[in-house]
């Protein structure tokens, strides 16, 4: 084994390419043809069962739609007052009027059915039975005399008696007591009379193929309607999975001949339809699909050794040729076999790509920059931000580190006194002027990113955590404020973090400082921030009016505009214990305007049209605190309130609308509030509500009185079957349809149609 594994080692090159070729076209070929011959053996079987389950269905349908129109016929006459009265007073001379009147009913009701059918009346009280066929006879001069005898008829329930079931039997009997809701015994029969050539027409046109058998069984497991006429009235019994499942597909074996059987029951009498395709016919189609499956399969086979033969020598031809580029000494370094070479001027390629690959890294300060704020924000794990650091060389140092953060005091008016391509340059001169400042320091790295519009941030690396790095950073803070001030005629905020340990550390610091920058509103612009530089009492402060703030806004998206007002109140009465100069004071309700157009603007309101007039302009025009604080509650907190009611009323009237529309649609499909919210791009949730508030009903109790209110025209001014209706209606089964029918109008779809026709006819 090692022997052969050696030799094919020591092989060329291109002779392993067309062995390779070989095996790779090959083998797929054949595990395809394996694969095709079961899959087709398989399919054949399935066609098999889906054509007999086909048949089945068609037949069900055709035998059920029978045997309910003869139910329909049986309860009509059953329930009709001229039978019940004559099978009361019985077939006398005295009462011929009512038996005049039977007969009437009866060859009425035949001639309105589509079936052809005899009916018979037995007058069970007296000995008596009326045949539409022989008249009035005695009961024992009947021919089901002893079939009438032995059969029982349930309470309101209908028998089925298949042909051949009793002697000289050659008809379907249906019988049905009457009246159908007797109270202590029942005064007579209905049957109805059913030629088996009528049962038997449907089954002859079925096209059953050859080789196939097709039987109606019904629950005792005799034969009601076959092909075969011999076998009617015989018993056909398969297993118990069959007769316990709605559908059945499996093995069979009759007369020493295995079937393939298929078999559904029908719901409306438990009556079996059998399907029957001997195996052998199976089995013969599929042994044909595989061996066509394999010759194709050989050919292919074929094929593809010849392809991969010429294959290989195409595939080796661009190797050949750039080996006939190679330098004498590549060629020499690379080994006896071409390929080697090949190997090893490649490894060279991509090694020397690798290096130009850091060249260029040097150069993008672009990529540098966002792994910077990637690095600020938090963004990087530490082992990614271990990878990084050694792909692009940080220059970072240190085990500790610091941020510094710049922040353009009134960066609304520093917007609108500059242009955009001057604010960058500025943000640019100032990150040049913070790292000129950390240059001139020993023992200190330093690295300046821009991760907001008017704010520089400066990462600071020192090797120690001590009390002189905090007297470092002070005079950092105080030197590079003092240098913008010297070029720059807006003033900065800087906010200097404590330490924090290691890389990771650096977005915490980061967090820290932005925190800090929140206590300008009260201590004022053109500050330097720390940890240690604030008192306890200006945090506390700063906490709870940020706080209130926050309740401001939120008690104005509900509406509380009197709890608004009241915070807005609490807040004009605590600044002036903390802050002493009016910039800070307004700088502070500066801060509350900004939040409430925030929040203007997520509620899809423009500020422009709920601030007419520039808002920041007002504020800052105004002289007393109590100017302020009216200017707030008789003005801007009513105009957002305005806004945001008319717009709350006028969406939820259209989304409830646009659901009542959508309603009216689509009721006759499969719809519930998810689908509906898909289909206008809307929540569940807000559709439920708005709904709610403007129908004052839910989204489920409208659409089932709409669906029932069209069930009652439907069954009022229409023929339409309630199967039917209940269809349209996208109900599961008649049952559950007419379960919530009666619910909202306390009677069965049936009574409510013939209510309403009495009615009508009364009128």
């Amino acid at each position: 084994m090692l022997r052969k594994f050696n030799l094919l080692r020591n092989r060329s090159f291109k002779r392993k390419l067309f062995s390779y070729s070989i095996l790779i076209c090959i083998v797929p070929v054949l595990l395809l043809g394996t694969a095709s011959s079961i899959i087709a053996s398989r399919m054949v079987q399935e066609e098999v069962n889906h054509n007999q389950q086909i048949i089945l269905q068609q037949m069900q349908f055709q035998m059920d739609s029978l045997l309910q129109s003869l139910d329909r016929a049986s309860i009509i006459l059953a329930n009709h007052t001229a039978v019940e009265k004559s099978v009361e007073l019985g077939p006398t001379n005295k009462n011929i009027d009512y038996s005049l009147e039977m007969i009437d009913a009866i060859q009425k009701q035949r001639s309105f059915s589509n079936i052809e059918y005899d009916v018979s009346i037995v007058f069970t009280l007296y000995d008596k039975v009326y045949s539409s066929r022989d008249g009035f006879l005695n009961l024992t001069d009947y021919s089901y005399y002893g079939l009438i005898k032995n059969t029982q008829t349930n309470y309101s329930s209908a028998v089925a008696i298949p042909p051949h079931t009793y002697p000289g039997q050659d008809e379907l009997l249906f019988m049905r007591p009457v009246p159908i809701f007797y109270t202590e015994e029942k005064k007579g029969m209905l049957i109805l009379h059913v030629p088996n050539e009528k049962l038997t027409s449907f089954i002859q046109s079925v096209n059953l193929g050859e080789r196939r058998k097709l039987y109606i069984v019904n629950e005792e497991g005799m034969i009601v309607l076959s092909k075969e006429t011999d076998k009617i009235g015989t018993r056909l019994t398969l297993s118990e999975a069959s007769s316990s499942t709605d559908s059945y597909s499996g093995p069979f074996t009759m007369g020493g001949i295995e079937y393939n059987v298929s078999a559904i029951k029908s719901s409306f009498n438990n009556w079996s339809y059998i399907a029957m395709t001997e195996t052998g016919l199976l089995t013969d189609k599929a042994k044909r699909i595989q061996t066509m499956t394999w010759i194709v399969a050989a050919i292919l086979t074929v094929a593809a050794a010849m392809i991969s033969f010429v294959g290989a020598q195409r595939l080796y031809y661009p190797i050949q040729k750039l080996m006939n580029k190679l330098s004498g000494e590549s060629r020499r370094s690379g080994g006896a076999d071409d390929i080697e070479a090949l190997d090893t001027f490649i490894q060279h390629m991509v090694k020397t790509n690798d290096q130009l690959k850091t060249e260029i890294n040097e150069q993008l300060p672009y990529l540098k920059e966002t792994v910077f704020q990637q690095l600020l924000r938090g963004e990087m794990s530490a082992r990614e931000i271990i990878k990084t650091s050694e792909r692009y060389g940080f220059p970072l140092q240190g085990s500790w580190f610091h941020v510094c953060l710049v922040d353009v005091d009134e960066y609304v008016l520093f917007q609108q006194n500059y242009r955009e391509r001057d604010r960058s340059l500025m943000l640019y001169a100032i990150r040049k002027i913070a790292e000129e400042t950390c240059e001139e320091r020993e023992h200190l790295s330093c690295l300046t990113v821009t991760p907001l519009p008017g704010q520089v941030a400066v990462i600071l690396g020192m090797e120690e955590s001590d009390r002189h790095s905090i007297e470092a950073m002070d005079g950092i803070a105080s030197e590079l404020r003092t240098n913008l001030k010297r070029y720059f005629q807006f003033s900065v905020t800087v906010a200097v973090s404590r330490s924090y340990k290691g890389f990771a550390g650096i977005s915490s610091a980061y967090q820290e400082a932005l925190e800090l920058l929140s206590y300008r509103l009260l201590m004022g612009h053109d500050r330097i921030i720390s940890a240690w530089t604030i008192e306890p009492d200006i945090e506390q402060s700063r906490t709870t009016v940020v706080r209130w703030q926050k309740e401001i806004v939120a008690s104005i998206s509900q509406g509380n505009i009197e709890q608004a007002k009241a915070k807005l109140v609490e807040i004009a009465e605590v600044v002036p214990r903390y802050v002493q100069n009016s910039e800070t004071v307004l700088g502070l309700f500066a801060y509350l305007i900004g939040e409430l157009e925030f929040f203007i603007q997520e509620a899809g309101l423009s500020s422009e049209k709920v601030f007419p007039n520039e808002p920041y302009k007002q504020l800052y025009s105004m002289t007393s605190l109590s100017e302020v604080t009216e200017w707030f509650t008789e003005t801007i907190f009513p105009a957002i309130t305005a806004h945001l009611s008319g717009l709350q009323a006028s969406k939820q009237k259209k989304t409830a609308r646009r659901v009542v529309d959508y309603i009216h649609e689509h009721y006759d499909q499969n719809i519930s509030l998810q689908h509906v919210a898909d289909e206008l791009g809307l929540s569940p949730y807000h559709i439920s509500r708005a709904f709610k508030e403007e129908t004052d009903t839910n989204f489920g109790e409208y659409l089932l009185h709409y669906r029932m209110d069209k069930a009652k025209e439907w069954l009022a001014y229409t023929d339409m079957p309630i199967k039917e209706i209940s269809d349209r209606l996208c109900y599961t089964s008649v049952q559950n349809f007419t379960r919530i029918f009666k619910q909202i109008t306390d009677m069965p779809p049936g009574k409510f149609r013939k209510q309403f026709r009495d009615l009508t006819q009364r009128e």
